[in-house]
């Protein structure tokens, strides 16, 4: 266990070049959309209020070892972010434990973005003093996690959904990346995930799975409202943007075609879990590499052909990193393909292992996507 400076340190030194190719490549992005450098590395402090101060402190640990300044590293996770409007993407299965082949729980999520070269994807541990250690793939010198399962087994991640304008004093409180990390560290149990949401302020909008090794949830947030539960007791999955309880209307031609990629991607995902009796890692790794309907934006393996300028390969939606969490008698276990699930082979990491150094500094990420640490 560490202090959150410590941990901070150690993944700045180890994640620093990924880091440094992260920032480089949004200032070339920011020239080439005549933006300029200082008004979007600018921190948010409405975000920042939200915010533990462990993470900002993970946060200076990370500018100090990668020699970088702190208010570079904060401003990528609570600055402007224009990143963050291409969000689509994110599928996502879970599957309770009476329909696995070992008695096992297994949930899987493709992790997909726009602006997909400036998310370098890296495995790793949050191992703090004072709270529960957990495991998953995050971006390069980010302190926000979108995704993970901790010590006791409780699984955590989101697929994203749409954000409606709505009355801002509605809309105070802590992000989704925030809720999850949160969440992974102070709880042991879906129960008690549930009761801290309830009790809590948030400014969010996805698809939020929760599981233990006795019950599932979908939980549906989206800022201003009451969150609204699903209870998994059958095979189920989720792709972005898309909300059964509350599902906004169609507002203009994007969000249009954003529901219709996603609707062909969930109606794939329940097209392959009606053709499963009992589920396994393999039956979920070849979910993950699904193609049909492409490699395209309607697939959910995704990463269609880049034809264009060099803008147009940066906005490109693809799928970033693919993982499999498993919990059952036999422990904690997570399946790891960072870049396209389909070129690339899945790392098994027993909760507690050390993590592969190439999968722990971006260097598998690079091998797909160019550059280097």
């Amino acid at each position: 266990m560490t202090s959150p400076f410590d941990q901070g340190f150690e993944r700045g030194v180890r994640e620093a070049g990924a880091l440094r190719y992260r920032l480089n490549l949004i200032k070339s992005l920011l020239e080439i959309l005549e933006l300029k450098v200082e008004d979007y590395l600018k921190v948010n402090e409405a975000k920042i209020k939200y915010v533990p101060q462990r993470f900002l402190e993970e946060a200076e640990g990370i500018a100090k070892g990668a020699g970088l300044s702190v208010y570079e590293v904060l401003a990528l996770d609570f600055g402007l972010s224009v990143d963050k409007l291409f969000m689509d993407g994110c599928t996502a299965f879970a599957i309770p434990s009476g329909f696995t082949s070992d008695g096992s729980v297994m949930l899987m999520k493709n992790r997909d973005l726009g602006f997909r070269r400036i998310h370098p994807q890296v495995l790793s541990y949050s191992k703090l003093d004072g709270y529960n250690r957990f495991i998953g793939v995050v971006t390069a010198g980010s302190v926000c996690w979108y995704q993970g399962v901790n010590e006791h087994g409780l699984i955590a991640f989101n697929t994203a959904t749409p954000q409606q304008l709505i009355d801002p004093t509605l809309a105070q409180g802590m992000s989704v990346p925030v809720i999850i990390r949160r969440i992974l560290e102070e709880c042991g149990s879906v129960d008690e995930a549930l009761k801290f949401i309830s009790g809590s302020q948030f400014n969010a909008f996805s698809n939020l799975f929760l599981s233990d090794c006795e019950r599932i949830v979908i939980v549906e947030l989206k800022a201003g409202f009451t969150p609204y539960i699903w209870e998994v007791k059958e095979p189920d999955c989720r792709s972005n943007h898309y909300l059964f309880h509350v599902n906004p209307d169609v507002r203009n031609e994007l969000e249009f075609l954003v529901r219709q990629q996603t609707l062909v991607r969930y109606t794939r995902g329940r097209m392959l879990l009606r053709g499963v009796e009992k589920f396994s890692v393999d039956v979920l790794m070849g979910f993950s590499r699904d193609h049909f309907h492409g490699p395209s934006p309607y697939s959910i393996c995704r990463h269609p052909p880049i034809v264009g300028s060099p803008l147009i390969a940066l906005l490109s939606s693809t799928t970033l990193s693919s993982q499999i969490f498993k919990v059952g008698v036999g422990g904690v276990e997570v399946y790891t393909a960072i870049g396209y699930p389909c070129q690339t082979e899945f790392i098994r990491t027993v909760f507690g292992d050390d993590i592969p150094i190439e999968a722990a500094d971006g260097r598998l990420w690079f091998k797909q996507y160019g550059g280097g640490v």
